[in-house]
Order: C-alpha cells, then sequence, then structure tokens
C-alpha cells in the first residue's frame, strides 16, 4: 500500500483534534495516521502535524492544534 502522507495528516487530525474514533476511520477509509493512535500523543508528534498543515496553509487546523498543545502542555 502507497503511504498517502496528506491522509495520515488528517486522520491523526480527526482523531486528536476532533475526537473522531480510530475504528470508525479505519472501517471507512484508508486507515493510516501520522501517529500511533492506539497511544497517547506525544509532543513532537503533534508539532509535526502542526508544521504539516503550516505547508499546507491551512490555518484553521494550525488554530486547533496550537489550542490543542496550549492546553495538553
Amino acid at each position: 500500500m502507497e503511504i498517502d502522507i496528506h491522509t495520515a495528516m488528517l486522520n491523526s487530525y480527526r482523531v486528536i483534534i476532533q475526537k473522531q474514533e480510530p475504528e470508525d476511520i479505519i472501517s471507512t477509509e484508508l486507515g493510516m495516521f501520522a501517529h500511533d493512535p492506539t497511544d497517547e500523543v506525544k509532543e513532537n508528534v503533534i508539532q509535526g502535524i502542526l508544521e504539516y498543515f503550516e505547508d499546507e496553509e491551512d490555518y484553521e487546523k494550525c488554530i486547533k492544534i496550537r489550542n490543542y498543545i496550549k492546553e495538553k502542555w
């Protein structure tokens, strides 16, 4: 299976920020993630996701990720 970075980043965003269940994503779409959905989110991983969406210029997601980082750490 080819790795689709965009899909992995979106799926991780949906799980971490939007609180969707990983199982729901896996059952309906490509089940790839930029993080381990069975483990606690690590700061360096969420920073990488933030950088990805900054590069994509998706600033709405960036704001939500920054808020999550501020609340968690």
